[in-house]
């Protein structure tokens, strides 16, 4: 993937670069992150280039629409310890330090996800649309990403972590997004094969994947699982099913996906 660096003035409207002026200045402890060399990259900054008020993300009316957050990388790990303001504590997921400071802000302090370049931190995010970041200065954004976002399509950058079920689910339902890409579609096969064998090559922890089940059955639900990927799962997950017949009711267990291959999709990917 090749990335472009503009300017501010280049690549945010005047509403958004003010929009950024504001948060920075409500949020001190950003600026000084980005003053170190710290950049908001990932859902955030995606926001703010599509000229997207800033409260409309960070503070959603909607009880149904998830709170976003400001995610800051850093190019070095001395640089990311050196920025951690007063009273962070360790994210749910482990890989940053979290603070709530009228919004949520996560400052990235993992090894693993600290790259020495921004184009390396983007190409390591699992959607392509959010390969996104804004600095200082400039902002870094990849190439095509304006005619990927103007489609209302949803690019899948990497498949190989547990996260991805639920931003898929997180970007289509609350995000704007309407749909996948075509080379999206081999790339979440791809990611539900991994579902299937528990994520066990990344070596990742329970709590990563403990939301996997409910992300597969939420895609399948959407149409995104194919029969043909059923096949993955079957002897996996059973499921509890309820009848009621004649005025009694009764219980059983089936195998999930045999189950879905049996009854069919409500929609089929």
């Amino acid at each position: 993937m090749r990335y472009n660096v503009y300017s501010h003035e280049e690549a945010l409207t005047r509403s958004a670069a003010a929009d950024l002026d504001h948060v920075l200045a409500s949020i001190p402890s950003v600026k000084s992150a980005l003053g170190m060399g710290g950049w908001i990259c990932g859902g955030f900054a995606r926001h703010l280039l599509l000229d997207r008020e800033s409260h409309v993300y960070l503070r959603p009316n909607s009880d149904e629409t998830p709170c976003g957050d400001v995610d800051v990388f850093f190019n070095d790990h001395a640089t990311a310890v050196a920025a951690m303001p007063v009273g962070v504590r360790k994210s749910l997921a482990g890989f940053a330090k979290e603070l709530n400071d009228g919004v949520k802000i996560q400052f990235v302090d993992d090894p693993d996800l600290i790259k020495p370049t921004i184009e390396e931190t983007l190409s390591s995010f699992d959607i392509v649309n959010c390969q996104v970041a804004i600095n200082e200065r400039c902002v870094v954004i990849p190439e095509g990403w304006r005619k990927l976002e103007a489609s209302k399509l949803l690019q899948i950058g990497r498949n190989d972590t547990p996260f991805l079920g639920g931003r898929l689910l997180k970007y289509l339902n609350h995000r704007g997004l309407e749909g996948l890409t075509d080379d999206s579609y081999e790339a979440l096969t791809g990611w539900l094969a991994h579902a299937a064998g528990d994520f066990k090559e990344g070596g990742w922890d329970e709590r990563h994947i403990s939301g996997v089940k409910g992300h597969v059955k939420k895609l399948r639900a959407r149409g995104l699982v194919g029969r043909e990927d059923l096949i993955f799962f079957i002897s996996k997950w059973k499921e509890i099913i309820r009848e009621r017949q004649y005025g009694n009711s009764f219980t059983y267990e089936v195998d999930w996906a045999l189950n879905e291959l049996r009854i069919g999709p409500t929609e089929e990917a």
